[in-house]
């Protein structure tokens, strides 16, 4: 894979401040970063354009629950047992590795694809054994590896004092809540099956050795949406969509067992088994139908269906969406077939009864489909797909969709004169007013404060000079074209 200073975003990040690696005054720690001012308002965009799809659009129940969950409760979803990665050790000097993610390198640096893409389907055994084979050394020291082990990924802490505390753990994932709360909002909201349960929140993975900027975070975001459905059923609608016209979009598809890509109907890929049922296809329609609206590329995405050695302990089918990027293609969502796993392992452990009535009116436990999508990849991806090298102006910019550029305005008066400051601030007041996106700057030349804007992807600048004065119009440039065109400011 390529080194984290080949990503196209980030000198535009780390030059405006777009995110950057935390405590950076302690020489930061790996896989925590933070957001600057515009790095805020791009990520609340980008979760704003998925909560008015995947929750106000289906209609479904939006929670926020706690980053702290007990013991049983990850007990009883397989955390503190199954969620792992293949850790690798140097035997010298002890630096952990993702095993895995060497070997996908070691292929990737060689040109051979169709061997990374093997690596997926190693167990531990077979990974240790290509280590070996191909020479690869500690980075740190040079040194040899060791053994490939299971590193559990979750994050211990204790509720309480040390002599009488319990013990619990950052929330590995935010779906976990999700289905211990379900049978609460289920009696509570008086919901019927198919019912959807979405959330927007903190999740925490101590990840083995986190690269690649927001691709691999120790500390992350997760946005869920949780389908409980009768397995039974067979829908002609799903909240508020059609199935036969949900079942038409064509999307860019891998299937098991291939590498090639193709264009394929939701329709066709439910036929052959690929996509297990039209819930699952209707998470799929919904994250396409996302990607567009954010203006990405369709050339720059696609979904894969996973191998069977690459799912989750409770997946009986995982089709994840992956993006194209300066590190190759980056998972950025995954869709999931939970089956009843999570709520007949909570029933289980807690000794509550978590079935409900079907509308045939069967009792039964609720099987799961999850489109399980993270808050910094995809921003991530987008921005690193956005930079535009523009030897005409002389500056990169981002060609981002109005949808999630942090702001839709930048407001400038021409130069420092009181008179054009006092209306280009009546002008910002104006937009602000209308609640247009919008940002205010007089400093610096006006040709450095478009390259600014364009910079951090701004879609117009208005800018206010002397005619401003005479006629009440204003210089409005679009960011793609450079192009300027004047209109009255109370038409903007």
């Amino acid at each position: 894979m390529a080194n984290q200073k080949e990503s196209k975003a980030s000198d535009v990040a780390a030059r405006r401040g777009i995110y950057f690696q935390a405590f950076g005054i302690y020489d930061g720690v790996a896989g925590f970063y933070d957001y600057g001012p515009i790095g805020v308002r791009i990520k609340r965009r980008f979760e704003n354009a998925w909560r008015s799809l995947f929750v106000n659009r289906t209609g479904a129940l939006e929670i926020e629950s706690t980053n702290i969950v007990p013991e049983p409760v990850l007990r009883a979803s397989g955390h503190l047992s199954a969620f792992t990665d293949p850790m690798v050790p140097c035997t010298v000097c002890k630096t952990p590795y993702r095993a895995d993610k060497l070997l996908e390198e070691y292929y990737e640096k060689k040109g051979m694809p169709d061997e990374a893409a093997k690596v997926k389907k190693m167990d531990m055994a077979q990974m240790e054994k290509k280590l070996a084979e191909h020479g690869i050394k500690c980075e740190r020291c040079g040194n040899a590896l060791g053994k490939v082990e299971k590193f559990n990924m979750t994050f211990k802490t204790q509720v309480g004092p040390t002599s009488g505390g319990s013990v619990a753990y950052l929330r590995p994932e935010t779906a976990q809540s999700i289905f211990v709360d379900f049978i609460h909002l289920y009696k509570t909201y008086g919901l019927k099956l198919p019912a959807g349960i979405a959330q927007v929140g903190r999740a925490y993975r101590n990840e083995i050795s986190p690269r690649q900027q927001l691709v691999r975070l120790r500390e992350l975001t997760q946005m869920d949406l949780e389908l409980f459905i009768d397995p039974d059923d067979d829908p002609k609608e799903i909240m508020g969509f059609t199935v036969s016209e949900m079942l038409r979009q064509k999307v860019r598809f891998v299937a098991k067992g291939s590498e090639e890509e193709k264009e394929a109907g939701l329709d066709a890929l439910l036929k052959n088994g690929s996509v297990p049922n039209k819930y699952m296809a209707f998470l799929i329609y919904l994250q396409e139908r996302l990607m567009q609206e954010l203006g990405v590329d369709r050339k720059l995405y696609r979904f894969r269906e996973l191998e069977k050695e690459e799912l989750p302990h409770y997946s009986k089918g995982n089709i994840d969406l992956e993006m194209k990027t300066s590190y190759g293609y980056i998972e950025l969502s995954g869709a999931a077939h939970r089956s009843d796993w999570d709520l007949s392992q909570h029933a289980k452990e807690s000794g509550k009864d978590l079935a409900v009535l079907s509308e045939s009116g069967k009792k039964i436990t609720p099987n799961v489909m999850e489109l399980t999508i993270g808050g910094d990849r995809p921003v991530f991806a987008i921005l690193d797909n956005s930079v535009v090298d523009d030897d005409g102006r002389g500056w990169s910019w981002l060609r981002l969709s109005e949808r999630i550029a942090p702001y839709r305005y930048g407001v400038f008066p021409l130069q420092k004169d009181d008179k054009l400051i006092a209306k280009a601030r009546e002008v910002y007041t104006l937009l602000q007013d209308k609640n247009a996106d919008c940002y205010y700057s007089e400093t610096a030349s006006i040709g450095k404060r478009y390259a600014r804007a364009d910079e951090i992807g701004v879609p117009y600048c208005i800018t206010i000079d002397y005619t401003t004065l005479e006629d009440g119009t204003v210089t409005v440039r679009d960011r793609n074209t450079t192009k300027q065109v004047r209109k009255h400011a109370g038409e903007i």
